[in-house]
């Protein structure tokens, strides 16, 4: 009979060989992202909830919506059928605008200084299905929003939308493959009437071109679309956000 000492150690050692079994497959991608934010805002300070503020273009109000470029970076681990992927994007934009209206305390026809900082993370995990020319992996995608946005007057009144948005969303990625070139495509989306103090609509698609020129190493160019359509709270004012961010992104890498 083994010892109480010794059996644990078998067992680890029998989990770390059974691991080391399974063929792993990692790809790490560092690029360059040009994105735009699109889409409309509001505050209201008023007590009577983001529906009864009156939303305003992000580029006439708060002179938003240029593009910018930020680094992207992206990994993904597959472990011979599940498969699991995260990303980080990040888009920063000062602007300055007229309020087409009020916005939380500030007056309409205000002119504003606005700053736009949004960070994007995106993490899955699916399930592979080989079905000869295309691999399809449905799973689940947790996307996290961290907005911040204010708006300040000359006189130095400001207002500031600042909120973290946790999406768990089904979705389903389609992979083909032909030589060295291969296509990925991923596609989330979820409406909910309730998610903590906040509620609305999301939806993430991307696509994704990958050449492999050498065994490790690798390119690629891809595309993104973020629709988010969501009201909460955020601090003793509600707000709404119907915003697009769309753009592309290329960068090289390495796979082993």
């Amino acid at each position: 009979m083994l010892s109480k000492s010794i059996r644990p150690t078998l067992l680890s050692l029998l989990l770390l060989a059974m691991v080391g079994c399974v063929p792993v497959e990692v790809a790490s991608r560092l690029g360059y992202a040009n994105t735009r934010v699109g889409g409309r805002l509001a505050l209201d300070s008023g007590g009577g909830g983001a529906g009864s503020a009156v939303e305003q273009d992000i580029g006439s109000a708060f002179g938003l919506g240029d593009r910018r470029g930020s680094p992207f970076y992206r990994a993904d681990v597959d472990f011979g059928g599940p498969v699991a992927s995260a990303s980080i994007l990040w888009v920063r934009e000062n602007g300055q605008g007229e309020l087409d209206n009020s916005f939380g305390g500030l007056p309409q026809n205000t002119t504003v200084s606005t700053r736009l900082d949004v960070a994007l993370a995106k993490l899955s995990a699916a399930y592979e299905f080989d079905l000869g020319l295309v691999t399809l992996a449905p799973g689940v995608l947790f996307d996290v929003y961290a907005l911040d946005f204010s708006a300040s007057e000359p006189s130095g009144s400001r207002e500031e939308i600042d909120d973290v948005v946790f999406v768990p969303m089904p979705f389903v990625r389609a992979e083909a493959e032909v030589g060295p070139v291969s296509g990925v495509v991923e596609l989330a989306y979820l409406e909910i009437g309730s998610l903590g103090d906040n509620e609305g609509r999301f939806l993430d698609v991307e696509a994704m071109v990958e050449w492999r020129p050498l065994p490790l190493g690798h390119l690629f160019a891809g595309y993104r679309l973020l629709d988010i359509d969501a009201s909460g709270d955020t601090g003793d004012e509600s707000f709404a956000a119907d915003l697009q961010i769309r753009g592309w992104t290329i960068g090289g890498g390495i796979r082993f």
